[in-house]
């Protein structure tokens, strides 16, 4: 009897330690899935209407920002237009003022003086099918979840997206777009954060663009700022 208390305490233990470990890594190493829905909709779940601009060098592009709890409403100035993303699961995508999908032109400038697209606004990538996570990095000095998207297919000018989200907010740092030759494309950085109506928003993400030929220096950088709420 004593024998059979032995081993099944034994049994027991060795079971106890096994689902310790298994909560351990589940702990280390969240769902990619999950973590991109949270960056989805992390800064979008609210009703507010924004002021902002894209930068590049001494050209600026006015837009203002309507957040409705998951669609972001783009109203640029010059030339006129408007680009509404939506972030549901279901209805993804990019929409013109009248509600028609934007197929073409995904990867055209969305303003005058500006190298920024639709594809760059939308971050479409984020719902990309193929997602896994790389592990835990560093971005300066914040500890950030890695993690690599592919698409599926060529509809895309990325092949791979790695993106850095960063662990206790839950916030996207950085994101690196490369092309079908293992290319760097874009980079992505947010630069400073702020909070509005109590909760986190952008301020300021730099968008570099690269050629192919060379990584180590942006053919192009623009930046994508938040002036703050529209006055009412």
């Amino acid at each position: 009897m004593r024998q059979e208390i032995t081993i099944t305490c034994r049994v027991w233990v060795a079971l106890w330690f096994a689902l310790a470990a298994l909560a351990h890594t589940r702990a280390e190493a969240p769902n990619p899935r999950e973590l991109l829905q949270q960056a989805r909709l992390g800064s979008t779940s609210q009703q507010v209407t924004l002021r902002g601009q894209l930068r590049a060098g001494g050209e600026l592009a006015p837009f203002t920002l309507a957040v409705d709890f998951g669609r972001l409403r783009f109203s640029f100035e010059s030339p006129p237009r408007v680009l509404e993303v939506r972030l549901g699961e279901e209805t993804a995508g990019v929409f013109d003022g009248d509600g028609r999908a934007i197929k073409k032109g995904m990867q055209e400038p969305v303003a005058a003086g500006t190298d920024v697209t639709a594809e760059d606004l939308a971050l479409g990538f984020l719902y990309w099918p193929d997602a896994r996570m790389l592990g835990e990095e560093k971005v300066r000095g914040r500890a950030a979840w890695q993690i690599e998207l592919r698409p599926g297919n060529r509809g895309s000018e990325f092949a791979v997206v790695r993106l850095w989200q960063d662990k206790a907010s839950g916030a996207l740092l950085r994101i690196e777009g490369f092309d079908w030759a293992g290319k760097l494309l874009r980079r992505f950085e947010v630069v400073s954060g702020q909070r509005i109506d109590g909760q986190w928003m952008l301020k300021q993400m730099r968008i570099e663009r690269f050629g192919p030929e060379d990584a180590s220096r942006p053919l192009t950088r623009s930046y994508f700022e938040i002036l703050g709420k529209e006055k009412t």
